[in-house]
């Protein structure tokens, strides 16, 4: 049987949040039979945007927005598998675009929905359908990427961000790159794909030491399939970032290789080197247990969940922005920070204001009165219970109950406020930011 609180770490990382449930039923396994249990992803069928989500609306920009950022962190909190969804959110993360450049519902729900179906399928593959995806062809421009004038953007990220990494290319190959990538279109009357034989560069091109008449296509064939040393190097920077995204920052010594080794064994595969991450040790040390911050939308989906607050009852779509991270809104082409990045004043600041905003709603109509009939030591351990925290460390919890019992003996008010402060205060103890 799998150990209770390592099945509480690989549920946290991989569905948003601990569900009781779902650690007693999987401590009831060994580890293996857990890990492949979070990634039966079959479990749920085949999700599908809302049919109102699927076509561009441009009297309801706004609105559509909010239904797709509510649609989506509804679909993170109840998919009986929530690993696909934490792994769209990934792709979104790695393979990125922005609502705002785009501008269409449409693209970006598609968009979405490629990165959802093949959350855990061939990279190689996945890399492939990504690059005509109309919102990537708008956000990175190579919708009007020509012969003659190549426009680098695409390129560039592809080899910088997406498959390659710093430091594993020259300028001369971004340009190569951007020359085979010429004709990919965008076609802004049907708003599909296109491929403009009369703008795409047939010419001599050298890429990564070949020389040929290289077309977009055969440039992720070539990075992802095709050469036996620039494909390692493309396998462990996946790794990596999948690591970083999962564990921690900063790989132990060995497994990027290692992971890099079982993606490149499963030709480009995604689900068996997702197992093997989670099935290493290093995945179960106090460095990965203690290592990540929730983000702010894993942190959404948690409160959601403690709470049973319903989505759109969060306030997501600009408590979110406040602590900086928006779905559909990724800051820039290279995604989101990690860690220190959800720690700096404004991003703390954000979620202070979300934990007060969802405490107005619990505090409704007299809600967590009863608090007051318990003692203070009891009153703390059932709301750090309540947001799934406990037992607490002591230092969180001598702070809490140092606070509270203060609150108490306060002449003015102390029925309403006292409650009302442990329950903001505890949803902004450290143990409910980390993941």
């Amino acid at each position: 049987m799998a150990d209770p609180s390592d099945i509480a770490h690989l549920l946290r990382r991989t569905e948003f949040v601990a569900r009781p449930a779902r650690v007693t039923a999987l401590s009831a396994m060994t580890l293996p039979q857990a890990v492949d249990d979070v990634l039966d992803i079959a479990r749920n069928a085949s999700p599908q945007p809302p049919a109102g989500l699927l076509v561009h609306d441009k009297e309801r920009g706004w609105e559509q927005f909010v239904e797709a950022t509510h649609w989506w962190l509804a679909s993170m909190l109840t998919r009986p598998r929530p690993f696909q969804e934490k792994m769209a959110l990934f792709w979104h993360g790695h393979f990125t675009s922005s609502w705002e450049s785009v501008g269409r519902t449409d693209h970006m729900m598609s968009q979405n929905q490629l990165y959802r179906s093949m959350a855990l399928g061939n990279y190689r593959q996945l890399a492939q359908r990504m690059s005509i995806e109309p919102a990537m062809l708008i956000y990175l421009s190579n919708g009007f990427n020509k012969k003659g004038e190549p426009n680098e953007n695409f390129g560039r990220e592809l080899l910088e961000l997406f498959l390659l990494g710093a430091g594993n290319y020259t300028e001369a190959d971004v340009h190569a790159c951007a020359r085979a990538w010429t004709g990919h279109n965008y076609d802004w009357d049907t708003r599909r794909y296109v491929f403009r034989s009369h703008h795409h560069d047939t010419g001599m091109k050298t890429f990564l030491g070949t020389t040929r008449n290289w077309d977009g296509p055969e440039i992720i064939d070539f990075v992802l399939r095709d050469h036996p040393t620039v494909r390692v190097t493309a396998a462990r920077h996946i790794a990596r970032k999948l690591w970083e995204f999962l564990a921690h920052p900063g790989p132990p010594a060995g497994v990027v290789e290692a992971l890099g080794d079982v993606l490149l064994a499963n030709s480009m595969e995604l689900r068996p080197m997702i197992r093997a991450l989670l099935l290493r040790p290093e995945f179960y040390a106090t460095a990965a247990k203690q290592g990540l911050v929730r983000t702010p939308i894993d942190w959404i989906v948690a409160l959601a969940f403690h709470t049973g607050l319903p989505i759109d009852q969060m306030g997501a779509t600009w408590n979110s922005g406040r602590m900086g991270q928006v779905l559909f809104h990724p800051p820039n082409v290279s995604g989101w920070r990690p860690n220190a990045a959800w720690l700096n004043t404004s991003a703390v600041s954000g979620r202070a204001g979300l934990a007060r905003h969802l405490t107005w709603k619990l505090r409704d109509k007299g809600g967590y009165d009863f608090l007051n009939d318990l003692s203070v030591e009891a009153a703390v351990d059932h709301v750090a219970g309540v947001f799934g925290i406990a037992p607490l460390s002591a230092s969180t919890r001598n702070a809490l109950i140092a606070t509270h019992r203060a609150e108490r003996s306060a002449t003015r008010w102390k029925n309403w406020w006292a409650p009302t402060d442990l329950l903001t205060m505890t949803m902004l103890a450290p143990e409910l930011h980390m993941a």
